[in-house]
């Protein structure tokens, strides 16, 4: 399948969807992350800002400004990622893709732990918008980085170039995939 075949796959799964159902799944899959290992370290989260065909990551961002972390996130400048420092009082604007920025702040060099959206996923590969700007951003970091999706955004078979990322794991709201394989989301029971 090539990444085209498998973008629109997914995101006709996902705009199925109702907007109720995008919800809890985004709630599960909060709960997942809040209970991984290395999330639970991270001091510099770098965290995307999502779309309607994203899960929502504000009440993951509300989760590790509480815990005082170093939150950051997604600004694209000039054609190139950078994270940027927010706060609880950070202001932002939409930019032209219709996604949240900050106004302001400075930014983050080193963040510890990145959590990436993706359109599809085939076990920890990730199929993006076909920007780039992640498989750039991440290239040789020193970096745990963490997917989300729908479960209905998994496909089969997609077609992976070199120069894209692999994750080292992927919440959605029924399973964990990582290197030790895959498990059930405890938190994603079908309701």
């Amino acid at each position: 399948m090539t990444k085209l075949q498998a973008r629109k796959t997914a995101l006709d799964r996902v705009k199925r969807m109702s907007a109720e159902r995008r919800e809890w799944a985004s709630d599960c899959i909060t709960d997942a992350l809040s209970g991984l290992e290395a999330f639970r370290r991270a001091r510099k989260p770098f965290v995307f800002l999502g779309t309607s065909t994203e899960p929502d990551t504000e009440q993951t961002i509300g989760l590790l400004l509480a815990l005082e972390r170093e939150v950051s996130v997604p600004v694209v400048k000039d054609g190139a990622m950078k994270a940027i420092r927010i706060t609880p009082y950070t202001n932002f604007r939409r930019n032209k893709w219709g996604i949240l920025e900050p106004v302001g702040g400075g930014e983050v060099y080193a963040p510890d732990v990145a959590v990436i959206p993706l359109v599809a996923f085939c076990g920890l590969n990730r199929v993006g918008h076909g920007g780039g700007f992640y498989d750039r951003y991440l290239a040789g970091r020193e970096i745990v980085k963490i997917g989300v999706a729908f479960d209905c955004q998994a496909v089969e078979d997609a077609d992976f170039e070199d120069f894209d990322i692999s994750l080292d794991a992927l919440v959605t709201e029924k399973r964990i995939i990582d290197a030790d394989g895959e498990r059930i989301n405890i938190f994603g029971v079908d309701q």
